[in-house]
């Protein structure tokens, strides 16, 4: 037969009943100690009982046996003077009611409660003394850890830290004046952000713990900027929405990553107003395998909708989107379909199955350097497979049709930028004479998508540099994926005809500023651990971007952070004319005539000098 295990509980509840025995006990012989005939004391009786059968109801409703011992503090101490002071008063109460309390002296009911907070409290506070005496033994095997930010977050970090042995808290940093010299749990702020070089080199300091609360995305580069030499590991607490009074789990530290970076508020959208306006649509993206058409699947899976169909050209991204969303969705109706955008006949037999209401066009072909020296395939893709599904969404009348684009359309420098804002000028002129509402959505760099500079840094620090940047004062505008699909998702539920819709996405942010990052951010030195080599720029790169042309004019919309801009649409039987003639040069692989075709339907496309043709 198996023992029990004497529990621990039950260990603190006998400590707590002994001692209220002995509070009362001493409260007596303290009072009768000045009589010179002082009566004979009992050492147990039906007083004593009374006494220790209520303290213990009374502790308990203050849940005195939920706490442990082992993290003992003033919340803990705090309960435990309530108790001893409101389990006097309901003793003198019951006592007066069933005897009038004749015999309790008054002076016994006052020094009870005092005497019972001392001998519960210290205890309990001698217990997790020698226990962070027997971690602080151990300190050398803690990971030392200093934080940015004063304030609740580090406070609850520190009591954390203390109670789990993880981490050794030697400092705290923060900018704000009030905080300078000021000690937290033992705690002293050591400096401000400029400090943490200086700080973790001095300290042996291995991690720095960001306890900010509602940090800003500036506070981020600037701690990330002044910790590049540091070699540390940058942490970041855990959502704050699963930070309670309690805390939290300690062990769920998150690395910072370069998402964090991005400088601007991230942008949120009203998903009931999106909920409400596709329930039980129809849904069909484009390129839905790539990674804006996947993560767009992703959000408007978890929408009622009737059905949604994915199409893409590529087996293994369309199994594995295809793969994902049956996983998180048993009850939609999800299609899968190998399609390729540039065949209208097939477009024409999987609407006329779908019969979609509202259509997302992800797919393009996006990667600049490699585009330039295949012009006739970027434009096949970009402009013939949108034009193939501009016009099969009139030809089934679909209400809405969103076009995704980029800011590389704006003054475009390259063939992929040109294709898409012929694109969306395309988009533009069949809204004037469609019931299918055109809807296009331009924005910047979406960070870590199949292609993007982030995904080749990473993979070039991975491998120990160098890390290539093309020039030393490239910018660009970035955004997560989420962002990107949110904006789209927004943009369709905003409409209004001919007008593109563009993210206010704060400032450009600096490609080599972004490859020193992320360097920093893998806990490597930059320049030192790994190298940062300038390239040189790749055909058909800019070195800025824009969001909007200069004519064009930005307004605002219902969401703060989304604008729509006006443009002219160019004349359409001109342009029709010049673009029938592109496609028939794309379809026939001429290269430099395709591109001084382009050249006429984009007059402001700035194209090289040569063009490089690739031997068919």
């Amino acid at each position: 037969m198996r023992m029990r295990v004497f529990h621990p509980r039950l260990a603190v509840i006998l400590h707590d009943l002994f001692m209220t025995w002995l509070a009362w006990m001493i409260s007596y012989g303290i009072r009768y100690s000045i009589w010179v005939d002082a009566p004979e004391l009992s050492w147990f009786s039906q007083e004593f009982a009374l006494v220790i059968i209520i303290q213990g109801i009374v502790a308990y409703y203050f849940n005195l046996y939920r706490g442990i011992w082992r993290f003992a503090s003033v919340p803990d101490l705090v309960n435990i003077a309530k108790s001893a002071i409101i389990g006097t008063f309901v003793i003198g109460f019951v006592l007066f009611l069933i005897y009038r309390a004749d015999g309790v002296p008054r002076s016994v009911l006052i020094l009870y409660p005092l005497i019972l907070m001392v001998l519960w409290g210290l205890p309990r506070l001698t217990y997790r003394v020698f226990k962070d005496s027997k971690l602080n033994v151990l300190s050398h095997e803690k990971q030392k850890v200093l934080l940015v930010g004063a304030g609740r977050l580090a406070d609850m970090f520190i009591r954390h830290s203390h109670a789990s042995g993880l981490y050794d808290v030697v400092g705290i940093v923060d900018n704000k004046s009030k905080y300078k010299g000021a000690n937290l749990r033992g705690v002293k702020v050591l400096g401000r952000v400029i400090d943490i070089e200086k700080i973790c080199n001095n300290r042996e300091i291995k991690a720095i713990v960001i306890t900010h609360e509602h940090i800003l995305a500036q506070q981020m580069k600037d701690i990330v900027d002044n910790s590049m030499s540091s070699q540390c590991k940058l942490l970041t607490l855990p959502n704050l929405d699963k930070i309670t009074d309690k805390g939290f789990e300690i062990s769920n530290l998150l690395p910072v990553t370069i998402d964090d970076l991005l400088g601007r508020e991230k942008i949120s959208i009203d998903w009931s107003n999106v909920a409400h306006k596709l329930q039980g649509k129809s849904i069909l993206i484009t390129g839905g395998g790539g990674s804006i058409g996947s993560e767009l699947a992703r959000q408007l899976v978890k929408l009622d909708l009737k059905s949604l169909c994915i199409i893409d050209h590529s087996e293994y991204n369309l199994y594995q989107i295809d793969r994902d969303l049956n996983t998180k969705n048993s009850d939609l109706i999800i299609k899968s379909l190998l399609v390729n955008v540039t065949d209208k006949a097939h477009l024409f037999q999987v609407f006329s199955s779908v019969r979609p209401d509202i259509v997302f066009h992800a797919a393009a072909y996006k990667h600049v350097p490699l585009l330039e020296k295949m012009p006739c395939e970027a434009f096949i893709n970009n402009v013939i497979g949108t034009k193939n599904i501009v016009d099969t969404c009139d030809q089934f009348n679909i209400e809405k049709m969103v076009l995704v684009s980029t800011d590389k359309a704006v003054n475009p420098y390259s063939i992929m930028g040109a294709t898409k804002r012929i694109a969306e000028t395309y988009c533009q002129s069949k809204n004037t004479r469609s019931a299918t509402e055109y809807i296009i959505v331009r924005f910047g760099n979406v960070l870590g998508s199949a292609g993007s500079v982030v995904p080749l840094f990473k993979e070039q620090i991975a491998n120990g540099g160098p890390v290539t940047v093309t020039h030393e004062e490239m910018t660009r505008y970035f955004m997560t994926i989420k962002e990107a699909c949110q904006l789209i998702v927004q943009s369709m539920v905003l409409g209004s005809k001919s007008d593109i819709h563009v993210l206010d996405m704060g400032k450009p942010i600096s490609i080599m500023s972004l490859a020193n990052r992320m360097i920093s951010l893998s806990g490597k030195i930059p320049g030192k651990d790994i190298k940062v080599v300038i390239s040189g720029l790749r055909a058909g790169e800019k070195l800025h971007e824009q969001l909007y042309y200069d004519v064009e004019k930005l307004k605002h919309t219902s969401h703060k952070k989304i604008f729509h801009i006006s443009s002219a649409i160019k004349i359409f039987d001109v342009f029709e004319k010049q673009l029938n003639m592109a496609m028939k040069q794309a379809i026939n692989f001429q290269d430099e005539e395709l591109t001084r075709s382009i050249k006429k339907l984009v007059p402001e496309f700035i194209h090289q000098a040569h063009l490089t043709v690739v031997e068919k």
